[in-house]
């Protein structure tokens, strides 16, 4: 596998095999309940898994899950996404 980091929502992809774990990652980002745009702030917190990965020398985020935490505090209202998985290692699966 080369190019991008593969995010995956289950913990195997068919056809590669898991070379090495690299361990958690995570990226969080408080949000305005105000704010339209959602998804651009789910592409910008998946973008800094992607980052966390790649510094960790990881090509796929395994098993990787999206939580919200609504937030009441000083200046409104805010939800808090936080996006998590498992840095891995992935390489082609040998053919039998």
């Amino acid at each position: 596998m080369t190019g991008d980091v593969l995010l995956l929502s289950v913990e195997r992809a068919e056809g590669y095999r898991v070379r090495e774990l690299k361990g958690l990652v995570y990226a969080s980002r408080p949000i305005s309940l105000t704010v339209a745009g959602l998804e651009a702030e789910l592409d910008a917190i998946m973008e800094r898994v992607k980052q966390e990965a790649r510094k960790l020398g990881a090509n796929a985020v395994l098993g990787i899950r999206i939580d919200t935490r609504r937030v009441v505090g000083v200046g409104g209202e805010w939800v808090l996404l936080l996006a998590y998985g498992t840095a891995a290692v992935l390489e082609k699966a040998e053919s039998q």
